[in-house]
């Protein structure tokens, strides 16, 4: 729809030519002016695409008005409708950069022409802006996933990507549970554009992870957090958790902004139920020295060697307790803590009982796969025990370990993937297996999935002859869409285009 303003200071040349617009069937919201003075104070507060005026009228003219309306709106299509003697006043009007006049009286079918050709310009117009706008788009996130992982080169960047940067002041991430934003991904942020981020720029980490950029201030992260979640429940049927920054001011650079969010999220091991995490509620990393957790072990080795219920049940107790609130601690420490606990009870439990109970690598395996604190201590509690696995008692397990995982994407990367699923394959929890994979490869697992599926997608573009669709498919893509965006932030321009200009 565009906005067109008639301007005659003759009501009833105005109401015919409503009335033939009305009937046209074209595209057009129509206002009214009686002069220039009245139509240049109207397009002030309405600004329209076309600007229908009369040559000759009091206060102000066609002519003068032309000026000042282009003064205002550079890419306004002025249409001159003037009686043949005002044709002088009309060549004027061409000189100024008025393409369309029309002779009064006006012919109908030369007025749709005229408008007809006009608006197939607009739509041109709009059609190239839009491309444009896009365009930026793709180049500002594939700038701005860059910049997260410590890539960006500020040497190499057009200016309107540094201009861009430095309007952002907040980053906010979500995490899922699931591939949400394989499918979801542009109607669920077109959604909180259209609301809540209006002008706020996403970043697909991953199919279940994305951080949104944000421009305008937040004021109240706990209150705009909530909202944040309220609207995802009611749009969307889905949870999600919800990190978000202090204002970015605070950090050296995006990536250290990023590092902090992915901090935050790390809190979902011992806060299960929690989805929202602020940033002045993340607890600050204390030295990792355990004295007190050292000298309980022996407590209760010792309690299990005299038989002693009441101080075993105490040990117990004070272990517990202590990690159901200690939130500001590691989940492979815990987990190492507790599978040693695990692995000291599992001998004492009584022959009449151990049916109940799979083999101690089962239940310690078991323990690593936990998603928080509240199942480990359930686990530990209803035996006696947390655990130390033997694949995680030295750094030459933990590089096998990482060494299968890594085989693992190799032979399966055109199926789904996951930490979950890699861990499942190697025996390990998913967060102690991301925490492993991280400080041996120096990038996250969803990381390491992504480089490996598009390094695979740009082989089989570049050597191969197969449709963009199959490679999507082959690289882990079976959504064409989402396949196209992910290639597109990864190496900055669309498949067919890095094929043309590649191959």
């Amino acid at each position: 729809m565009y906005r067109m303003l008639i301007v005659d200071d003759e009501k009833n040349e105005r109401d015919c030519i409503l009335y033939l617009l009305k009937n046209s069937g074209l595209p057009l919201e129509i206002r009214e002016a009686e002069d220039g003075v009245a139509a240049l104070a109207l397009l002030k507060g309405w600004p329209a695409h076309i600007l229908f005026t009369d040559v000759q009228m009091p206060r102000m003219g066609g002519l003068e008005l032309i000026q000042k309306a282009l003064a205002l709106y550079p890419d306004i299509r002025p249409i001159i409708f003037s009686g043949y003697a005002d044709f002088a006043y009309a060549k004027t009007a061409i000189s100024l950069g008025v393409e369309n006049y029309i002779l009064k009286p006006v012919v109908p079918d030369e007025l749709s022409k005229t408008l007809t050709t006009l608006i197939s310009q607009l739509d041109a117009d709009r059609e190239n802006f839009d491309k444009q706008e896009n365009q930026k788009l793709f180049l500002l996130q594939y700038s701005l996933q860059l910049a997260i992982f410590g890539n960006f080169d500020k040497a190499k960047a057009e200016p309107f990507i540094l201009e861009q940067f430095s309007s952002f002041r907040y980053l906010v991430m979500f995490t899922f549970k699931n591939d949400f934003l394989v499918h979801k991904s542009e109607v669920f942020f077109d959604n909180l554009r259209s609301t809540l981020a209006p002008d706020g720029v996403s970043v697909n980490i991953s199919p279940e992870q994305a951080v949104l950029f944000m421009r305008t201030p937040i004021l109240d992260e706990k209150h705009f957090c909530d909202k944040l979640l309220a609207h995802i429940r009611a749009e969307f049927s889905v949870d999600c958790y919800i990190a978000v920054t202090k204002p970015l001011s605070k950090y050296q650079s995006f990536k250290e902004a990023f590092s902090f969010l992915e901090q935050q999220m790390e809190q979902r091991f011992f806060l299960p139920d929690t989805l929202i995490f602020l940033p002045d509620e993340i607890p600050v990393q204390r030295e990792e020295t355990f004295e007190d957790d050292s000298q309980l072990l022996p407590l209760i080795q010792n309690a299990l060697a005299s038989k002693n219920k009441s101080l075993l049940q105490e040990y117990l107790t004070h272990l517990f307790d202590k990690y159901k609130v200690l939130v500001n601690q590691s989940q492979i420490y815990v987990k190492f803590l507790f599978s040693n606990v695990l692995t000291i009870l599992y001998p004492a439990i009584p022959i009449y009982a151990s049916a109940n109970f799979p083999p101690l690598e089962t239940m310690i395996a078991n323990l690593y796969l936990q998603p928080d604190i509240s199942e480990i201590i359930r686990i530990v509690n209803d035996v006696s025990k947390p655990i130390l696995t033997s694949f995680a008692s030295g750094p030459d397990t933990m590089r096998k370990e990482v060494s299968c995982a890594i085989a693992y994407i190799a032979n399966h990367y055109s199926e789904e993937l996951s930490a979950e699923i890699l861990a499942s394959a190697v025996y390990l929890t998913p967060d102690y297996l991301s925490r492993l994979f991280k400080k041996s490869t120096g990038k996250s697992i969803s990381q390491y999935i992504r480089q490996y599926r598009m390094e695979k997608a740009k082989d089989a573009l570049l050597h191969t002859q197969k449709k963009v669709i199959e490679i999507g498919i082959q690289s882990g893509y079976p959504n064409y869409s989402y396949f196209c965006q992910s290639f597109r932030e990864y190496f900055g321009s669309s498949p067919e285009k890095y094929r043309q200009e590649h191959a």
